[in-house]
């Protein structure tokens, strides 16, 4: 054979067709790079996520941000005046919710206020106002207990260092 009919040979013949990949192809080819490539970097592989999983990851990120507020103060006499501010902003709301104008507000009338509140009795508004009163007065009161025992754990170490 002559180089002439090689050449020939070539034209007559049906060149190399290149098969397109199947979408289960290409579904697997990602996710073996969504697996692997943060790994191979040293991070976490990014799995998906469900509905419920995003849900969930809602509700502890509300959590989370409820839970953050308390904590926010540097000493005991600081939360102490939170609280006392807290406290009367309850104390008016309250007033609010009762319907009442008593310069005093007892803690019967608070529970007074949340029997209305939680039996939906208020105004959307109102009821909103108190939870978020009654929340301030429970976060400020737990500042105010754990910072009083870190004070109170400091100075006698302090005192008593073994």
């Amino acid at each position: 054979m002559d180089m002439n009919e090689d050449l020939d040979a070539l034209e007559t013949r049906i060149p190399f067709a290149v098969q397109l990949p199947t979408a289960q192809q290409i579904a697997a080819g990602l996710t073996i790079l969504a697996l692997m490539g943060p790994a191979a970097l040293g991070g976490i592989p990014v799995l998906p996520v469900t509905i419920q999983d995003e849900r969930r990851r809602q509700q502890d990120e509300i959590q989370q941000t409820s839970e953050s507020s308390v904590g926010i103060y540097h000493s005991s006499d600081e939360a102490a005046v939170a609280l006392a501010a807290s406290q009367k902003r309850l104390a008016s709301v309250s007033r609010e919710v009762n319907k009442t104008h008593e310069r005093y507000v007892s803690e019967q009338d608070i529970v007074q206020a949340a029997g209305r509140v939680f039996a939906d009795e208020v105004r959307p508004e109102l009821s909103g106002r108190f939870l978020s009163a009654l929340n301030h007065v429970a976060t400020d009161t737990a500042d105010l207990c754990m910072l009083r025992d870190d004070e109170t754990y400091l100075e006698e170490y302090e005192t008593h260092p073994y």
